[in-house]
């Protein structure tokens, strides 16, 4: 875009030069000649029809040169409406890691789209430190990624604002997965994707998953243990519904209690005479 705008310029200051040095020639021509020893001297008439020819080629490259730059100008604005015309239709993919609700040890991936045009084509590609393609073989997390199909297999359209969101992995299960230390991975994702009239785009996204190390959390996200909550009362609300459970609920007081041990121990007593009496 520079190497353009340096052309656009240059080309009209040279246009521009070349036509002020006619005139500026024409007129130097005509000091030497009547500054020269024995030269003719110059009739009124011609020396008259010198200063028009001359003031005609002024004029005419004053209008050259409005003409140029009116040129170079519309040039200038046609190049700007393009400009904001594709920001207007340009997307913007990211790839984020974001710790679950559920807990820190599990980790969600998020595909967004925050540009302000549809994203087409979107490709990863998994790239190490020197930012050369990399395999699952030489780096083990890739591993974990590809297994959804989104960075195996790309994804044809992103909506504006559209999120694909997923688990992706838990550090507890993880060195049994990439055969390596949690801490160790470290991997670019090279996102590529086109807007809707096929002008192509580049992000980059780094893991490294050393800054993680020393992550921890106190208590838990409070909606998720609300949900818990909810959930468990709707399950003890289900069964007393069913009629296959009844509701865990004492009613009886410590007083009702030794009521009912006395009135046990006197039936127990009547039984006993009522036995022995026969």
């Amino acid at each position: 875009m520079a190497r353009q705008n340096s052309s656009l310029v240059t080309i009209p200051v040279l246009v521009i030069c070349g036509l002020i040095a006619i005139p500026v020639a024409l007129v130097i021509g005509v000091i030497i000649g009547a500054l020269i020893p024995g030269s003719a001297t110059a009739a009124q008439d011609s020396l008259s029809g010198w200063v028009t020819t001359i003031a005609t080629v002024v004029i005419c490259v004053l209008t050259i040169v409005l003409a140029v730059e009116t040129w170079r100008l519309r040039a200038i604005q046609t190049r700007q409406i393009r400009e904001l015309m594709l920001e207007n239709i340009r997307p913007n993919v990211s790839v984020e890691l974001n710790a679950s609700h559920v807990g820190k040890n599990f980790m969600n991936v998020k595909v967004a789209n925050s540009g302000k045009g549809i994203a087409r084509k979107v490709r990863f590609e998994f790239l190490d430190r020197q930012d050369q393609q990399v395999t699952a073989e030489g780096e083990p997390i890739i591993k974990v990624f590809n297994k959804l199909a989104m960075f195996r297999l790309g994804v044809q359209s992103l909506g504006i604002n559209q999120e694909l969101t997923s688990f992706l992995f838990s550090f507890h299960d993880l060195p049994r997965d990439i055969g390596a230390g949690v801490f160790t991975p470290y991997v670019n994702i090279r996102i590529t994707f086109e807007d809707t009239e096929g002008h192509e785009y580049v992000n980059v996204f780094v893991v490294d998953f050393a800054q993680y190390e020393g992550f921890s959390e106190i208590g838990g996200d409070s909606l998720n243990q609300l949900a818990t909550e909810v959930k468990s009362i709707r399950e003890q609300l289900g069964k007393l519904g069913s009629g296959f459970n009844r509701l865990p609920v004492d009613i009886f007081s410590a007083e009702d209690r030794a009521d009912e041990a006395e009135e046990q121990d006197r039936r127990r007593e009547e039984f006993r005479q009522w036995h022995g009496g026969s």
